[in-house]
């Protein structure tokens, strides 16, 4: 239940602060003067679509915050678990949005996302506005609400995963059927890529390789100079490094025979001798290597050429050739073998299609049967809102679409994820009239009603938890009895649930357990919201004014007391 309720920054609201207690709770005011907004805050809360242009002009940013009693033990407290904002029996959710557009979002102090406002929302509120009214119309709006009244959620959800299935089995079927249609070209393909890369028979780290010993051919005669210089100063030479250490070492070890401690610096002496000879023997090795001869250059640059090309058509480093050859082996494999796989895929494709037509006809079955006691409960309601002896008719039909591979009765038909048969509210308003579309005879008025009648039937088909219901304006068209029967119904909701009643009509208004006024004012120039509790003589005031306009007489205030009786 909605317990607080402030509101800073939205449209013409500077600041608002309601206090709402349980039970049946009327807000009224002229037009204009900011009832919507207060919807469109709850409508935030439950994670609506937020825009800037909501922001209060001058003002940097907008917030709406809730506060919800939810009771212990509430179905939403798995939410509030995951998403680390559990906090007893209080919920506060707070949302603000910038001037920029920039918007955040916390649940009991725990920044969360918008989507999480999303999961919370059918926990604690249930809007119903004029729009859901003429939603109404709306085939795939009327199949859900029969969904909604027979609990239908796991055989929709196992209908919705057949469908998955079978569209993805279906969609692997077309692919392999359309590498069959261009099997014989892209083999050739393949073929030709593979007797390319394969004339080179390129091998993963050649290029780099050949890249490193292009430049030493490139500079073979120096390298073969410089060779030469360093063993020829090292070791070749008379008077070479490898000699002079020699003598040295031989001289030191003679020095350390005759009594001076020098074996440790003979030792020192011995290894650097021992070093410039392996450095000689890798130096000789390295250029003995070194070909000056044009032809080793050319063939390198040949080698290099061939494999530069490779690169620029199939991908570079030299790495990507070789992926992309192992990846033309498994595709040239898989080719070969499609005429099999498509015997598989097609017997699965089939298999999935039947999986999703027995789950769909099992869901068209109870949807036959959930809409007629839907129909039948709604016909109740409508008796007391003196649409009595109106029949409602929810009809079924799988409409039919020539290449479909869905068969009904022989001919194909649509279906999607939601099942096969699609919805129609039929409606007769008086006995012996032939029921007709909804969305084309009823009235305005007969549409509030129908909505509010569907509404009232759904509450109490799928109970839960109490929650927060606010109508916008539902009775809109409707007056005299029909208000009157209007307003005990929306008292009866008020018996489980908060129920927000925006409402024109005094006689809905007077029924409420507590009312609230919205009105208009200007301050400093500027256009501002207020919200009044309204007891006593001032709720008599209102009502008056609901009932006569701006000029209230005694006969107004007299009818207003008799609405009110001992409230």
């Amino acid at each position: 239940m909605l317990e607080r309720l402030i509101v800073q920054g939205l449209g013409i609201i500077d600041t608002v602060e309601v206090e709402l207690a349980p039970g049946f709770v009327a807000l009224t005011g002229e037009t204009g003067a900011g009832k919507s907004l207060l919807v469109t805050s709850l409508e935030l809360l439950a994670g609506r679509r937020a825009s800037a242009e909501l922001v209060r002009t001058g003002d940097d940013r907008l917030r709406v915050e809730g506060w919800f009693g939810i009771g212990a033990g509430s179905e939403i407290e798995a939410i509030l678990d995951e998403i680390g904002a559990a906090d007893g029996e209080q919920l506060v959710i707070r949302r603000e949005l910038s001037a920029t557009g920039r918007g955040r979002c916390w649940v009991n102090d725990v920044s969360v996302t918008v989507n999480s406002l999303q999961r919370l929302a059918p926990f604690l509120l249930s809007i119903h506005g004029q729009h859901e009214q003429h939603g109404l119309a709306d085939a795939a709006v009327q199949r859900r609400l029969v969904d909604d009244a027979g609990g239908h959620d796991e055989l929709l959800a196992e209908v919705s995963a057949r469908f998955d299935e079978w569209r993805d089995a279906a969609a692997h079927l077309a692919a392999l059927e359309a590498a069959r249609a261009s099997r014989r070209d892209r083999l050739d393909a393949i073929a030709f890529q593979l007797a390319e890369i394969d004339a080179i028979d390129p091998c993963d780290g050649e290029h780099e390789q050949l890249t490193a010993r292009r430049q030493v051919l490139r500079n073979a005669a120096r390298l073969q100079e410089l060779a030469a210089s360093v063993l020829g100063s090292l070791s070749d030479d008379d008077g070479s490094a490898v000699d002079r250490l020699a003598r040295a070492e031989r001289d030191l070890e003679e020095m350390v025979a005759h009594g001076l401690p020098l074996a440790e610096s003979s030792s020192i002496l011995a290894e650097a001798r021992i070093n410039i000879e392996e450095m000689v023997r890798e130096v000789r090795a390295l250029t003995e290597d070194v070909d000056d001869s044009p032809g080793a250059l050319d063939g390198v640059e040949s080698r290099l050429h061939r494999l530069d090309q490779l690169m620029l058509k199939y991908g570079e480093p030299l790495g990507r050739v070789l992926e992309h050859r192992a990846a033309l082996v498994v595709e040239n494999a898989e080719l070969e073998e499609v005429e099999d796989r498509l015997e598989t895929a097609a017997a699965a494709a089939a298999t999935a299609l039947e999986d999703f037509a027995d789950a769909a006809r099992r869901l068209d079955e109870v949807r036959h049967e959930a809409g007629l006691r839907l129909a039948r409960s709604v016909e109740g309601v409508l008796a007391r809102l003196n649409m009595a002896g109106t029949h409602l008719e929810f009809r079924w039909l799988a409409r039919n679409e020539d290449h479909s591979p869905l068969l009904r009765d022989g001919r194909g038909v649509v279906f999607d994820s939601g099942g096969v048969e699609e919805c129609e509210l039929l409606i007769a308003a008086n006995p012996g009239e032939e029921p007709r579309p909804m969305a084309r005879i009823a009235s305005g008025g007969e549409l509030s009603r129908i909505h509010l009648a569907i509404r009232t039937v759904l509450r109490s088909a799928r109970p839960g938890g109490a929650m927060t219901l606010l109508f916008d304006e539902v009775d809109s068209g409707l007056g005299g009895a029909t208000a009157a029967a209007l307003a005990g119904l929306l008292a009866d909701l008020a018996g489980t649930d908060q129920v927000l009643a925006v409402t024109h009509l005094p006689q809905v208004a007077a029924a409420a357990d507590s009312h609230f006024k919205i009105e208009k004012h200007q301050l400093n120039e500027r256009a501002v919201t207020r919200v009044f509790a309204l007891e006593g003589e001032d709720r008599e005031t209102e009502l008056a004014r609901m009932l006569a306009g701006d000029k209230i007489g005694a006969s107004a205030r007299a009818h207003a007391r008799t609405l009110l009786g001992d409230r």
